[in-house]
């Protein structure tokens, strides 16, 4: 685990990983709608309970998923090699840039195991276009303020 935080900041990734899940969580639930865009959630809550684990317990197993996602993937964006890698050096369009190229492979992922028999990934890869135009803005909303508040060791 050493190996994996060396070099970062840890309180301030802690602290940007939260505040980023939590908006993009946020603009997912407030903007439910606006220009027939956002409200994923819903389409989330629904998936889960194909796995039928969590009856009634659905939300919260979705918001604290969503969290505990935010926190371990963020790991990847202020790991100091991929930190250095993403273009360019402002770090709200850094953030910008690995939401979106951070999309792409979840999409990629998702289509590999859909067509590979994942009934879970099935469902999710047949949600409607408005949901993946949706994610695709929410990993930008993500990652830009991921991007926006990690603050570096002063090494990287």
């Amino acid at each position: 685990m050493n190996s994996i935080v060396k070099g970062v900041n840890f309180p301030s990734y802690i602290f940007a990983s939260l505040v980023a899940g939590y908006v993009m969580l946020g603009v997912d639930l407030m903007l439910d709608g606006f220009l027939g865009l956002f409200g994923t959630y819903r389409g989330y809550i629904e998936l889960i309970k194909i796995w039928g684990l969590f009856r009634g317990m659905e939300d919260w197993i979705m918001a604290a998923g969503h969290t505990i996602n935010s926190v371990v993937l963020a790991l990847v964006f202020v790991h100091p090699q991929v930190y250095r890698l993403v273009p360019p050096k402002n770090g709200l369009f850094k953030g910008l840039t690995f939401g979106a190229v951070w999309h792409l492979i979840v999409l990629f992922v998702l289509v590999i195991t859909a067509y590979g028999g994942a009934k879970f990934m099935k469902e999710f890869l047949n949600i409607p276009l408005k949901d993946h135009i949706s994610l695709f803005l929410l990993h930008l909303i993500w990652g830009g303020t991921l991007g926006l508040l990690y603050v570096p060791k002063a090494s990287q």
